[in-house]
């Protein structure tokens, strides 16, 4: 930050401690239960948050956090009794009021990993981490993020159980898992929140997602079924038909073996392609160059082009859906 100055005053860092505060008053409930009180160490842990420069531990914040103690804040973060449920409630709803938008405000599906030393911390488990980009000892946690414009923010997470905790009664006691968690995807913790935040009253139009969700049919068809519109990256391998194939139950050739009674794509009907050879199919008159956002260095604009396709499900076409196929300009990838 050479060559910055800022102008700021000591009336700021209180004004900004003033802030800090009045926001923290709208939570204070959530950290009471009826014979206890953690409003304050809660309030101490925001501060070390802001404080600590990179990351940091409960140690390390009671160090410049003012009459702060690190075993008290360690036990309101894993021991104390509140929910969090509530405040993630209360997070989306002031989302919702500050940045919350019905047509320009989308939410968005990612995960993250966290790598991780031993077997002990809940979840752990050798799995693929992405800050990685490898499989590793870590946790994972799936999260729900919220973008208006320039504005994104979290709204709500999910620790992702693996199958072998899930079923590991005793590992699951000793950390402390509720019993009432059952295994669940990750694509199934995505849904629940995404319905969660729906139900929850924060404005949206629009669901995104990256390929490892965007890849599984069920999910796509549930969030359309709850009328959500979605955009979500495909594998390049996804095949799809331009045209729905006919399809019906195929009649037995000949007097022997079983008659035939599953639905199947008809013979003579065309073959389904994958979506990585469209781009070339295309006509020039079908492709569109669309301003698609501000970079640090110029403006980012691609060659944007729309065509209705009937993914392969199961081995039979699926509901229709649009294909947006993107190259941006100055990069030979193409995303789908």
């Amino acid at each position: 930050m050479d060559g910055i100055n800022f102008n700021l005053h000591t009336r700021d860092l209180f004004r900004i401690f003033d802030k800090l505060r009045h926001v923290h008053d709208r939570y204070t409930s959530y950290f009471r239960s009826k014979t206890r009180s953690a409003t304050t160490q809660s309030f101490q842990y925001i501060q070390g948050k802001f404080i600590k420069q990179k990351r940091g531990n409960m140690t390390e914040y009671a160090k410049v956090v003012p009459d702060c103690n690190n075993q008290s804040l360690q036990n309101t973060i894993s021991e104390s009794p509140w929910d969090e449920r509530p405040v993630i409630d209360q997070i989306q709803k002031d989302v919702a009021e500050l940045i919350g938008n019905p047509v320009n405000g989308s939410i968005h599906v990612d995960e993250s990993g966290f790598p991780k030393q031993g077997t002990e911390s809940v979840g752990v488990a050798r799995q693929y981490c992405g800050r990685l980009g490898k499989v590793e000892n870590c946790q994972v946690g799936v999260f729900l993020g919220y973008v208006n414009g320039s504005y994104r923010t979290l709204i709500d997470e999910a620790i992702y159980i693996p199958k072998s905790w899930a079923e590991d009664c005793e590992r699951r006691e000793k950390c402390g898992v509720p019993e009432d968690i059952v295994f669940k995807t990750k694509a199934e913790l995505a849904l629940k929140m995404i319905l969660h935040a729906k139900d929850n009253g924060v404005p949206f139009g629009w669901v995104g997602m990256d390929c490892f969700y965007g890849e599984q049919p069920w999910l796509r068809n549930e969030i359309d079924a709850k009328g959500i519109v979605y955009i979500a990256d495909i594998p390049v391998d996804t095949r799809v038909w331009l045209n729905k194939p006919e399809t019906g139950i195929p009649e037995r050739k000949g007097d022997r073996g079983r008659i035939p009674t599953k639905e199947k794509v008809l013979e003579g009907e065309p073959d389904p392609i994958e979506v990585r050879n469209l781009k070339d199919q295309l006509d020039a008159e079908q492709w569109n160059h669309v301003f698609v956002r501000d970079t640090e260095r110029k403006e980012l604009w691609s060659n944007i082009a729309c065509i209705r396709v009937y993914p392969v499900v199961d081995r039979l076409p699926g509901d229709e859906i649009w294909l947006i196929i993107r190259i941006d300009d100055g990069d030979e990838s193409v995303k789908y």
